[in-house]
């Protein structure tokens, strides 16, 4: 198995096994390509085959081979290829835009089944195996909009803010087993959902299309958009050895984004 490369600094990630949702692309994919960077064995999830299988095999390539694999679903493909999960890494989909007072009741459920239950699932999935080896790292990517919410973006605010709540129980519940839970809050990262979300809302105000990102980037304190493979570092040091005594944390990757003191 090929380790750390020499230079990095040791997160203590080799050998360990992770699950990464949404990893075909985007955030996902990052963060994925972040805990292989470090050492760890991945397994990329995604209802997309054919990215997924490309993103495992740009990793095997990257950082050696049998160290990714693509399946549809991920904790008992994880404990078969590697014998453990010390990592599981939730990457919630964004459900469609929309005013909280339009919203159906097929709407709302839909969203809590891609935003909040598919966390539910993988976690049922990992919790196991991260109790047994008395070590797991449970990391859920949400966003910034929980703690500074976008405007009609209902479905994925609340039901990403579930998400948040439900995490800081687990946390308390598994703390004690040597797992920690913690969530990451992108705010504007470059991927093609910031730009689709940032012309939706120039279109609802009235403002130009063509001006929606530049509008964006002004409401950033550090006057640029931020990288996925920024998030994937968080990630990964959330992940690691020397993280074990951070958990229940909401945790912001917005370059200054974010105005509130709290």
């Amino acid at each position: 198995m090929v380790g750390v490369s020499s230079g990095a600094m040791d997160l203590g990630l080799a050998g360990r096994a992770a699950i990464v949702g949404g990893s075909s692309k985007g955030i996902g994919r990052a963060c994925a390509e972040s805990l292989a960077r470090d050492g760890a064995c991945v397994t990329i999830v995604s209802r997309h085959g054919d990215e997924a299988a490309e993103a495992a095999e740009a990793i095997e390539r990257a950082y050696g081979a049998g160290r990714a694999i693509a399946v549809g679903g991920g904790g008992s493909a994880t404990a078969e290829r590697w014998g453990r999960v010390d990592i599981s890494v939730n990457n919630l989909g964004g459900p469609p835009p929309g005013q909280a007072a339009a919203m159906s009741d097929e709407q709302w459920l839909a969203a809590l089944d891609l935003s909040f239950m598919s966390a539910v699932r993988l976690d049922r999935l990992a919790l196991p195996f991260m109790r047994k080896q008395g070590y797991g790292r449970i990391i859920t990517v949400l966003s910034l909009s929980i703690k500074q919410p976008e405007e009609n973006l209902a479905l994925s605010t609340v039901a990403r803010s579930a998400a948040a709540a439900r995490a800081r129980l687990l946390a308390l519940e598994v703390a004690a087993d040597g797992v920690t839970v913690n969530n990451v809050l992108p705010g504007s990262i470059k991927t093609g959902r910031l730009q689709a979300v940032a012309e939706m809302q120039a279109r609802r105000r009235g403002a130009d299309v063509g001006d929606a990102m530049e509008l964006r980037r002004k409401l950033i304190a550090a006057d640029r958009f931020g990288e996925p493979e920024e998030v994937g570092d968080l990630v990964a040091f959330l992940a690691s050895e020397r993280a074990g005594f951070i958990t229940g944390q909401n945790i912001s990757v917005d370059g200054g984004q974010l105005r509130a003191m709290v």
